[in-house]
């Protein structure tokens, strides 16, 4: 009956030729989904393609894509009142008038969906697309929160609600995968709705394997020019327990860190995933506040409900890309939107790229709590972007090495 596999360095017709059925292509991924028989594998191993399966035809779901593993919470903060203690709020508020905002700019949340309706996102989502078999709905209460906490981050950016896991929190590598090329796809077809930064509150164990498909497909996003965030997951204190696609080298990983008021400070969450990766990548890249946070819930329109976790850490640092995407631009003096594309215009040099952000910024702009080793680790990453340090970034004259000047 043969299994289901993911292609790369063929095409669909090759596949096709060679015999496999039931194929399903995304192409600016560049990755074919198809069944094959163990005799076509060997086929397409001897052309050179790369195979990975990714399961079984007669299973009822296929390798299994959630978000971390929950964790309890207590309604403790809201997401402003994180922004004002990483300084965010005073970034938004002094570098440009009118204040950042993210106006114009575009955030592709793929997630269990988004209560649209909901009195923290109403009139945000700009876009929505469905590549499960339940309805358009938030039917597992998680991209709905997700989106509340981008949204206090960059109150105008524009949202597009890519639907990829199901009323049960689970969901496909193909079918997260098919999400990932649909928005790539925007580039071409609707420049405008193309995302400047996915954000990726979901994942599977690292494997190790770096023809993951969803590895893949977000290596091509970040050829692209478009920023990938994604949650580290959710199951420290452990070495080597990363998720992917978190664990790939450029897609941006966030752990979780706790709030600690009577210091003003933070410490890393018990739980939050940590390092190396499989290949023995230094990861997370950063952290963010992650632990009993207050979010929209999709019970209702105005329905709230106590989070933690690192998918709730990450649309932190999701909504800080779009505001520096805003911040570079307007520094350049250009208002967007103005048919400027997402990621590296060839005329805007100074835009850098997530890899820059990663190897040579990322450190500049974030802080640790006392104690926690200089550079980056395994735990903290760099440790977490505060306000007056990204301020220092966006405001730098182009051509000046940030490194200097931080």
């Amino acid at each position: 009956m043969g299994a289901r596999y993911s292609i790369t360095g063929l095409t669909a017709d090759q596949v096709r030729s060679i015999g496999g059925t039931d194929i399903r292509e995304a192409r600016s991924a560049g990755i074919v989904f198809a069944t094959l028989t163990e005799a076509q594998v060997a086929r397409i191993k001897a052309l050179g393609g790369q195979v990975t399966e990714v399961g079984k035809v007669s299973a009822p779901v296929m390798p299994i894509v959630t978000p971390p593993k929950l964790i309890a919470a207590v309604p403790t903060y809201t997401p402003e009142q994180l922004t004002w203690v990483a300084g965010l709020e005073d970034l938004r508020q002094r570098l440009f008038k009118p204040p950042l905002y993210g106006e114009g700019f575009n955030l592709a949340i793929v997630d269990s969906g988004i209560r649209e309706t909901h009195e923290k996102v109403k009139g945000r989502v700009g876009y929505r697309q469905n590549f499960t078999a339940d309805p358009m709905m938030d039917g597992y209460g998680h991209g709905t929160g997700v989106a509340s906490i981008a949204v206090a981050v960059a109150p105008l950016c524009n949202i597009l609600n890519i639907k990829v896991l199901d009323s049960r929190g689970q969901g496909s590598e193909e079918d997260v995968v098919m999400g990932i090329d649909h928005v790539i796809s925007l580039l071409d077809t609707s420049p405008e709705l193309a995302p400047h930064v996915i954000n990726l509150s979901l994942g599977n164990p690292d494997d190790g394997n770096a023809n993951n498909p969803l590895r893949v497909a977000c290596r091509a996003a970040i050829a692209k020019g478009i920023w990938v965030s994604a949650a580290a997951g959710n199951s420290g204190p452990d070495p080597d327990t990363m998720m992917s696609p978190a664990c790939e080298k450029y897609v941006f990983a966030t752990g979780s860190a706790r709030y600690e008021p009577a210091g003003r400070s933070f410490s890393l969450s018990t739980w939050s995933s940590r390092g190396p990766t499989r290949e023995g990548l230094i990861k997370p890249d950063a952290v963010f506040f992650g632990e009993d946070i207050m979010v929209a819930s999709s019970g209702s329109d105005t329905a709230t409900i106590a989070k933690s976790g690192t998918s709730f850490s990450t649309p932190f640092n999701s909504g800080i890309a779009i505001l520096y995407h805003e911040g570079v631009l307007r520094y350049h003096g250009i208002q967007y939107p103005s048919g400027v594309p997402p990621g590296l215009h060839p005329e805007m040099t100074w835009l850098i790229t997530i890899e820059e952000l990663v190897d040579k910024y990322l450190q500049g702009i974030c802080v640790k709590p006392q104690g926690a080793p200089v550079g980056k680790d395994d735990n903290y990453g760099y440790g977490m972007p505060f306000g007056s340090l990204v301020e220092q970034a966006i405001g730098v004259t182009p051509g000046i090495d940030l490194s200097a000047v931080l």
